[in-house]
């Protein structure tokens, strides 16, 4: 598109252009070829003006305008003619600002130049919808005058916006393919038909420890390792044939220092007419750090397995529906049932609950569903040759990232005779308790009533100062007896077993107002039916052990003792101080030993079918409540003592 000339054309131009050529004298047959040459040049420049996407022009710097293609050039970005004219630069003002000073400088080389070369440019046109136009202009100087000043010029404008963005995409895609190729956190080769190596990655060349040049001296094969070489071998022949080759396989690579590295290779191959390969590409991922975990995971795995079959703990493995998928041989053991028995039941449907266990199975694994980390019990569960044994159970809840239950973990151990032989010493400390209190009552209290009757016969006969230090003597005697009493009432069930638990505990209340001098309030239930003597000794002795915890250790002056229903099934006993409280709020802190009393305190109440808990805050007291089941009965009855 050529710029608009500043100055007009010389005389001398003018003239020659004005003055009529000299007409030869020609023929008749050359007349009608020069008449076929001419129609052929018109349908020729028709051609070059209405072929789409591009246009054909001639311009005149003598007249100053298109002699030819002024609307077709101007057409191709959707003016016309008069609205390019009209233009402040006219073509120059629609030419990209970008574009503008090179294209200019173009023009100038072209007009000063002696020569009569082609100049071509690719510019970017704004179009009259919006957006700009690709477009390589292409011209050259058509006529010159005497003097070389150029006169016209001839050029083609082609739209090349498609094959621009052709280009840009190819660009785009070859540089994201060397970065790949470069940057691929795997390795990655090249090779020929004869399958050596034209090209390798950088990752590549750390793989093997090699350099690239060194790399490019060998075929696909030679870095193999030896052992892996023959089935990459059968690959590369079968690729040979024309065959196509796997996915994926795995093998592995040798390092220039004989370390061995475990890849996963993906080969893809371009073949020829003839089926042969051309040229193929190579990706090899290491495979190391993966086949070393796998192993780690394979050993732990092997691990958790033996741990699991052979732990002396029952191992039970649910789903997030408490159905079973998994036991171990301990758990076969313990129950007498083989795994393909029990697996693909719900816990609670399988034949080791008790009816009444299956409620409160079910409570604990709602518990979970709810959030619960885990719950313990200690559950009556049968064998499969009905045997009843005691078992105390965990079962943990392993979850999801949002979560919900993946799957469940329960472990059961065996405390039956455990159980047993902790009632025995129970039972063997109570007797003991029986016969001390008994010694104390029979032996030590009757000789100091004898020595009570004599000293009180001898002060009868004394006078003065030896009457009033016998009489000090005797009331000593008649305290230490007082003493004794208790200590044997207290270490005797007798009382318990002579006035049912609530005279026993109306004993305990005494002897804490009579000895101690401190409140003792009771509320006793009198209706709550009796679970037998060796229940009600073990009620007795817990509200014994918790009083004497509040008076020795808590400093208590005022005491509640309560026996009350808590539900239609369930009782608790109740023993609440306003003392200074226990450090802890109740509970065992980590690393700690909670004391002796408590510990028989909670074992009594777990041989009750009960449970105990402690309810404490520093400074204001404690409150220890045993719950135990009974029978049900109709009347109540609060008696305040």
């Amino acid at each position: 598109m050529p710029k608009k000339p500043t100055a007009a054309p010389s005389p001398t131009t003018r003239k020659r252009a004005a003055k009529p050529l000299a007409r030869p004298e020609v023929g008749l047959d050359e007349l009608h070829a020069l008449e076929d040459k001419a129609s052929r040049l018109e349908r020729l420049a028709n051609v070059l003006l209405e072929t789409p996407k591009q246009a054909f022009y001639v311009f005149s710097y003598v007249e100053g305008r298109f002699l030819i293609g002024h609307d077709h050039v101007s057409g191709l970005y959707g003016y016309e003619q008069r609205e390019i004219d009209q233009l402040p630069e006219s073509w120059f003002s629609i030419i990209h600002p970008e574009d503008v000073a090179e294209f200019r400088a173009l023009h100038d080389r072209m007009m000063k130049a002696a020569a009569d070369e082609i100049y071509a440019m690719p510019i970017r046109v704004l179009r009259k919808t919006g957006g700009y136009e690709w477009a390589e202009v292409r011209k050259r100087v058509f006529e010159r005058d005497k003097d070389g000043a150029v006169l016209t010029e001839v050029g083609m404008v082609v739209l090349i916006t498609e094959q621009k963005l052709a280009e840009e995409t190819l660009r785009t895609t070859q540089a994201a393919c060397h970065a790949l190729f470069q940057s691929n956190t795997a390795g990655v080769l090249s090779f020929d038909g004869s399958f050596r190596l034209l090209d390798a990655n950088p990752m590549l060349c750390r793989m093997l420890k090699q350099n690239r040049a060194a790399l490019l001296r060998h075929e696909v094969a030679d870095i193999i390792a030896p052992g892996s070489r023959s089935a990459v071998e059968r690959t590369l022949a079968a690729l040979r044939n024309g065959k196509k080759s796997p996915a994926s396989f795995e093998t592995c690579l040798e390092a220039s220092d004989g370390t061995r590295l475990d890849v996963l290779a993906a080969i893809t191959c371009q073949f020829g007419k003839n089926k042969q390969v051309e040229r193929g590409m190579l990706i090899l991922t290491d495979l190391t750090a993966r086949k070393e975990a796998e192993m780690a995971w394979r050993r732990e795995l092997e691990l958790k397995n033996v741990l699991f079959d052979h732990s002396p703990v029952a191992f039970g493995l649910l789903d997030a529906s408490a159905r079973l998928l998994r036991v171990n041989r301990a758990a076969e053991a313990l129950f007498g049932f083989r795994s393909k028995e029990v697996i693909g039941k719900l816990l609670w449907d399988i034949p080791v609950f008790a009816s009444e266990e299956v409620a409160s199975s079910k409570k604990r694994f709602l518990a979970l569903q709810q959030g619960a980390g885990s719950v313990e019990a200690e559950i009556s569960m049968r064998t499969k040759s009905g045997e009843l044994r005691l078992i105390a159970t965990v079962t943990t809840a392993v979850r999801k990232p949002d979560g919900q239950i993946d799957f469940l973990v329960t472990t059961g151990i065996d405390v039956t005779e455990r159980k047993r032989l902790e009632a025995e010493v129970i039972r063997v400390a109570e007797q003991e308790h029986i016969r001390i209190g008994a010694d104390l009552h029979d032996g030590v209290g009757q000789t100091l009533t004898g020595v009570s009757a004599l000293m009180e016969a001898l002060v009868q006969g004394l006078e003065g100062t030896a009457k009033a230090d016998a009489e000090r003597i005797l009331h000593l005697f008649k305290t230490a007896q007082e003493e004794t009493r208790r200590l044997s009432h207290g270490l005797s069930p007798a009382a318990v077993r002579n006035r049912g638990l609530v005279g026993g505990l109306y004993l305990v209340a005494e002897t804490v107002k009579l000895n101690f001098r401190r409140e003792c309030e009771c509320h006793f239930d009198e209706t709550i039916p009796s679970s037998g003597p060796e229940a009600d000794i073990h009620l007795f002795r817990i509200a014994q052990e918790a009083v004497n915890n509040a008076l020795r250790h808590g400093g208590a002056q005022h005491i509640r003792l309560s026996l009350r229903r808590h539900n239609g099934g369930t009782a608790v006993l109740e023993v609440a101080d306003d003392g200074k409280g226990l450090e802890s709020g109740g509970k065992e802190k980590k690393g700690s030993n909670p004391g002796i009393g408590l510990r028989v305190m909670e074992y009594r109440a777990n041989l009750l079918g009960g449970h105990l808990k402690v309810h404490s805050q520093p400074g204001k007291g404690v409150r220890v409540s045993c719950y135990f089941p009974i029978a049900l009965t109709k009347e109540v009855r609060l008696t305040k003592h």
